[in-house]
């Protein structure tokens, strides 16, 4: 760990810093069943073993006494014990610490610690370097909200599963020897992701559908360039060279034929006429009046 020992005074501002600023959703737990899928945000603690970067799963029960703050009943029996038990604690009461410590010694194979009141999430640290060394199994804390519906599914089946997911990118600022800004927004961007179950929703959206969203989207960028080509021929005043072989032969306005190298200025509705020809032409018509000299179709592009 990276914590020095330190006053009493400087591990009350040391936590207080560690709540306030370090408590950000760096993981997800996610309960699913059947065709459920809920993701809760989650702050790893900041003692203990990393979380691995596959996460871990097992079966979710809650402690007793709930508060773990007296050594709590051994995980149940089952044939299921390939994946292990985790245990649901509730805060308050004694340090965080000794509840974790309480869940190892118990045989649990990790800790989730929730909030009682509020969704609040906090940065658990432990300030006895004795209790920190004893500590070798994950904990994390999650928000009261998510604790209520965990505890009914635990009490409507007894056990359930559950499982913790490191996105990519997941960075603990906790753990390991690793210095790092308190007020650096970059090492937070993981909060901003999508949950879990969003993300495999939108997987599996894409994997049914991205072929025809990609085809539509094609199909509308070339509408739209479409679009403004047809807009910037027909609603504006273009500039043109006369080319030998282009299909204007005459300016209506001076009578004479067009020669290669005339500049020609192609109104809105099609009809060309020599530069100097139609801006004469416009300019002698009333402000709110000009039209073509052939068919009479209304300017309104300023020249």
């Amino acid at each position: 760990m990276w914590f020095s020992p330190i006053s009493p005074p400087s591990l009350v501002t040391f936590s207080l810093i560690l709540e306030t600023i370090l408590a950000k959703p760096f993981v997800h737990l996610v309960y699913t069943e059947n065709s459920t899928c809920l993701d809760f945000k989650a702050v790893p603690a900041c003692f203990g073993p990393a979380l691995p970067p596959m996460g871990f799963t097992g079966y979710l029960v809650e402690a007793l006494p709930t508060n773990a703050c007296h050594p709590i009943e051994a995980p149940p029996d089952s044939n299921r014990t390939q994946l292990g038990f985790i245990v649901l604690i509730r805060r308050y009461d004694c340090p965080f610490g000794i509840k974790v410590l309480h869940a190892q010694q118990a045989g649990y194979r990790g800790a989730i610690i929730h909030n009682l009141y509020s969704d609040l999430l906090v940065s658990m640290a432990v300030e006895v370097q004795e209790i920190r060394d004893q500590i070798s199994i994950p904990s994390l804390f999650i928000g009261g909200t998510a604790a209520k519906f965990l505890r009914r599914q635990i009490h409507a089946e007894k056990v359930i599963k559950v499982t913790t997911v490191v996105p990519r990118g997941y960075y603990n600022p906790c753990g390991g020897n690793v210095e790092f800004s308190l007020w650096d927004p970059a090492r937070h961007y993981v909060q901003f992701w999508p949950g879990y179950c969003t993300q495999q929703m939108i997987i599996k959206f894409l994997q049914e559908f991205g072929f025809l969203i990609l085809l539509g989207t094609g199909f509308s960028i070339l509408t739209f360039i479409g679009w403004v080509k047809w807009r910037q021929r027909n609603c504006g005043i273009r500039v043109k060279t006369f080319r030998s072989g282009d299909h204007y032969d005459l300016c209506v306005i001076c009578m004479a034929d067009y020669e290669a190298g005339d500049q020609l200025k192609i109104l809105p509705c099609g009809h060309a006429y020599h530069n100097t020809c139609i801006n004469t032409w416009l300019l002698i018509q009333p402000r709110g009046g000009k039209t073509c000299p052939i068919c009479k179709q209304k300017i309104n592009v300023a020249i």
